[in-house]
Order: C-alpha cells, then sequence, then structure tokens
C-alpha cells in the first residue's frame, strides 16, 4: 500500500462508534465484484474458494452485463462514486437500492466527475451524470442481480464469518473501546489516532459523528471507507484470515482423520453445517456426523441462531488448532 488512512478520533467521536452487527450486502456486492477479478494468489483461502463457485456460475446466469456494468463503475481502484453504497443499505439491500434509486441528480454528476478524475469513464455514464432514472435503475438491479446470483447461494457463510468477528470485537470490548480498536486487523491503534494501510495517503476526522465499522467478508489487504467527507464516516474492514499452516494439516489428518480435520478446520470462522458442507464439497449429512464427534470431544459448540445452527471452535478446539 502507498499510503495510510488516518482516523482521528474525539471524546465526542467514542460516544457514537458503531460496529455493524451483520454484513452490509451492497457493500459485500460491490467488493465481491473485486474479488472476482483479483488474481488468487493475492485471495485468503476463502475468498479464493468462493471466487472459484462464483467464476463456475457465471457463464449459466447471464452475469456478464451485470459485471460489466458494475465493473464500469465501480473497479477495484482508489475511488468510485459514494452513491453506490448508501448508509441506508445498513437496513437490508431493499432499502439501500431504494436511496440508490433517489440519488439527486447533483450528486451524481459530481461524484461521476470526481471518478472521471480517476480514469476514463464509458460514454454511458454522461446519461447517468445527467439524471436518467431509466440507467440509475439499470445500476439497481444490476446491484441486486449481482447479490442474488452470486452472493446469496454463500450467504449464511458470509453471516456466519461476520457474526464471528463481531463476537471477537465484543470480547475486546472489556479492555474499552482502545482494546477493541487494537484488535482490528491491519488497523494500529495510538490514541486518538485509528489508522492502516490504504491505496492513498488520507484523513477522515469525524468531529463528534462518530464512525460507522463494517466487517466485510469480501474486503481484503485493507479497509475501504467513504469518499465524500460530508457523509456520515464509514469504514469498511477485512476480516482477519484463519489459513492453518501445512504442516499442522499433515498433523490434524492424521490425529482425526482427513475429512474431520477439514471440518474442525473451517471452524475458525463460525458457520453452518450448510455452509461447512459448501466451503468443503461435503454431503451435509457427512459434515453433520463430524460435527457430533467434534461436539462430544469438547471441540466445538453449536447453538441456534433464528433458522440457522451456528458452529465454533471452544478454547480447546483452538488450541488444538494453535489459534
Amino acid at each position: 500500500m502507498a499510503g495510510t488512512l488516518r482516523i482521528h478520533l474525539s471524546d465526542a467521536d467514542f460516544r457514537h462508534v458503531q460496529f455493524a452487527r451483520s454484513p452490509d450486502p451492497i457493500w459485500e456486492s460491490i467488493l465481491g465484484l473485486h474479488v472476482l477479478s483479483a488474481p488468487p494468489g493475492q485471495l485468503p483461502a476463502r475468498l479464493r474458494h468462493w471466487r472459484g463457485r462464483a467464476r463456475g456460475r457465471l457463464p449459466h446466469e447471464d452475469l456478464h452485463r451485470t459485471c460489466r456494468l458494475l465493473n464500469d463503475l465501480a473497479p477495484a481502484a482508489a475511488y468510485w462514486p459514494d452513491f453506490l453504497t448508501p448508509v441506508e443499505s445498513e437496513e437490508g439491500m431493499s432499502a439501500g437500492l431504494r436511496a440508490l434509486r433517489e440519488t439527486p441528480r447533483a450528486r451524481l454528476a459530481r461524484e461521476l466527475r470526481e471518478a472521471s478524475r480517476h480514469r476514463t469513464l464509458p460514454a454511458w455514464t454522461r446519461r447517468l451524470a445527467v439524471g436518467d432514472r431509466a440507467l440509475l435503475d439499470d445500476v439497481a438491479n444490476a446491484l441486486r442481480h449481482f447479490h442474488s446470483r452470486l452472493l446469496m447461494p454463500d450467504w449464511s457463510e458470509t453471516e456466519a464469518t461476520v457474526a464471528a468477528d463481531l463476537a471477537r470485537r465484543m470480547e475486546a470490548l472489556e479492555g474499552g473501546i482502545g482494546a477493541v480498536f487494537s484488535s482490528f486487523t491491519p488497523f494500529v491503534w495510538h490514541d486518538p489516532v485509528l489508522s492502516a494501510p490504504y491505496p492513498v495517503d488520507r484523513v477522515i476526522r469525524p468531529r463528534g459523528r462518530g464512525l460507522r465499522l463494517i466487517p466485510s467478508f469480501f474486503c481484503h489487504t485493507a479497509p475501504v471507507a467513504i469518499a465524500d467527507p460530508g457523509l456520515p464516516p464509514v469504514v469498511v474492514y477485512p476480516l482477519h484470515s484463519y489459513d492453518p499452516p501445512a504442516q499442522r494439516d499433515v498433523a490434524l489428518a492424521r490425529l482425526l482423520g482427513p475429512n474431520r480435520a477439514r471440518v474442525l478446520e473451517a471452524l475458525t470462522t463460525t458457520r453452518t453445517t450448510g455452509a461447512v458442507a459448501a466451503r468443503l464439497t461435503l454431503p451435509p449429512s457427512s459434515v453433520s456426523g463430524h460435527l457430533t464427534v467434534l461436539r462430544d470431544a469438547g471441540l466445538i459448540t453449536s447453538e441456534r441462531a433464528g433458522p440457522h445452527v451456528l458452529h465454533r471452535l471452544t478454547p480447546r478446539g483452538r488450541h488444538l488448532l494453535g489459534r
């Protein structure tokens, strides 16, 4: 990373720091789009697996036009228009897309003009910049289509991964908000500044408005921040990657058997039975049997959360994995 993101937090900001409790569907859609075009070697294992599955769906789902339209507006670059990630999406995809469709013409023109300073935009964006509502509907529909066809098949894994990250933050909160900030990767906390590697040098001063922090399954390497300083401060941050060393893989396979070891390793992030089965391409019935054995051995716990049963490592299980 060539620059640094620095977030200067005042005493008033500390009272308004928010941690998102669930993944943001629009942010995840745009960041998932970036994962599709990223070199696999630059991705953590969880995203390499997802990328392989998603690219396998592309020929069957008529998604090429959707990806091309979204990539024209929001490529993996230092800037894309903020109107694509409205704050209302914290209430869900429908609320976010409704806000996107209502973006004022002046804002469309301003943010697309800013985007044109960073790269050459396709000719069709000129119509969008003057408020073409049909085109804005196309953008909203493209985001919904991308999310429903490429993200929703694995959404339970995304939700479980984010839930596990939130649980780690809440555990750190016992030491105060500074301890929470110190628990982030790749952030560094030096009171009162939270900093992280970033594509360019960037300073955010919330000035009493607080800060909303959103964990993202698809964000990797560096956080992403809303560009317009006049908008509510939002920073999306990458989840820590837990890829076990190859030698430990071999040792665990000898101890537990290869498939049961894989199931245990998959639970370095909280997951449902279906998410584990999809990640490992094992039959759900087989995964369920392995989970029962691991639970009886005290290596994992299972608890219901709404329609899902979430499985997570116990301290004993984390110790076995060297976590």
